[in-house]
């Protein structure tokens, strides 16, 4: 064996013993490591290594961001800082666009936990590299008079219930009643700002259901699948799977399970994040609804209470729930 292809072995090996989708801890060590050897291969080099190691170019291009962001920090505040973040790499992704003393503070505070989820590591993002923006909209902000303001609550309005004119003026009025006992005040909200919460609200759960379905169908996963099946549907990466139109996503999970009867129990969780990623990134309103459908149509079914409570267990670890 020359020593480019032991090289290539160890890393391969190193890359297994700290999984992408494992704890906090291996994302980071996995992450430093791929950042150490981009320091020292040559572009070329390091794309083969990424090929024989099944990570696709996403995945592996995010935790090389980790690496590097993270190797700015000294030992000791690393291995804080490691403890401190949840057992997500696209989490941690999404926290390391904060520079390395401000991702160790907001660990050292506790903005940052084990728990932070993508929506909540989102918006910690905006607040402290647009501090501006976040304190306008959802923090502090100056009100009409120039008075300091700090929202605490947002009422919304589901899609399909309907709201009269009449139904709501009776709603603000109780609104006011209520809010004046506690000395608080509400405000209308605008349609262009009412508009640019709901689309800043799908991104997040777009973000948030793409993650769920990446750690469901995994780069292992994949490479696991048979070859004829994955040549059949033309599918060479797992990042093809998880963009695949849903008739293709779902006719290759069959193939690659057991079959349309055990369809839920081998692949559900994954069936589920997929239609509901489809309708937070669609722009029709009619797919919106007819995906929105789809999803409950599922859970209704006799056999998939256990997707019902694994799908409640994910959104209110999220915050989404």
């Amino acid at each position: 064996m020359t020593a480019e292809e032991k090289g290539l072995a160890t890393f391969k090996q190193f890359v297994a013993e700290n999984p992408h989708t494992g704890t906090a801890e291996q994302v980071v060590t996995l992450s430093m490591g791929i950042a150490a050897a981009a320091d020292r291969l040559s572009p070329s080099t390091l794309s083969i290594y990424r090929d024989a190691t099944a990570l696709g170019e996403k995945v592996f291009s995010k935790l090389k961001v980790i690496g590097d962001q993270l190797g700015h920090l000294d030992d000791k505040t690393r291995r804080e800082v490691t403890q401190g973040l949840p057992a997500s790499y696209s989490t941690i992704h999404l926290l390391c666009a904060l520079k390395p003393d401000e991702l160790a503070t907001a660990v050292k505070t506790k903005q940052v936990t084990p728990k932070t989820s993508v929506r909540a590591a989102t918006t910690y993002v905006k607040q402290v590299r647009f501090p501006r923006q976040s304190l306008g909209r959802q923090d502090v902000e100056k009100g009409r008079w120039s008075i300091k303001e700090e929202t605490l609550y947002r009422v919304c309005r589901p899609e399909d219930t309907p709201l009269s004119e009449d139904l709501q003026r009776q709603l603000e009025e109780d609104l006011r009643k209520v809010c004046s006992r506690y000395g608080m005040d509400i405000r209308k909200a605008s349609n262009e700002s009412t508009i640019a919460l709901r689309e800043a609200d799908r991104k997040e759960k777009a973000a948030f259901w793409r993650e769920v379905l990446e750690e469901q169908l995994t780069q292992k996963w994949f490479q696991e699948t048979d070859k004829e099946v994955r040549k059949t549907f033309n599918l060479k990466v797992v990042e093809e799977v998880w963009d695949a139109p849903l008739r293709t996503f779902t006719g290759f999970l069959i193939r690659t399970g057991r079959g349309k009867q055990h369809f839920y129990e081998d692949h559900g969780q994954a069936y589920v994040a997929k239609l509901h990623h489809l309708q937070e990134t669609t722009e029709s309103r009619t797919n919106r609804y007819n995906l929105k459908r789809r999803i409950e149509e599922v859970l209704a079914h006799e056999e998939s209470t256990k997707l019902v409570i694994w799908r409640n267990v994910v959104l209110k670890n999220s915050g989404l729930l």
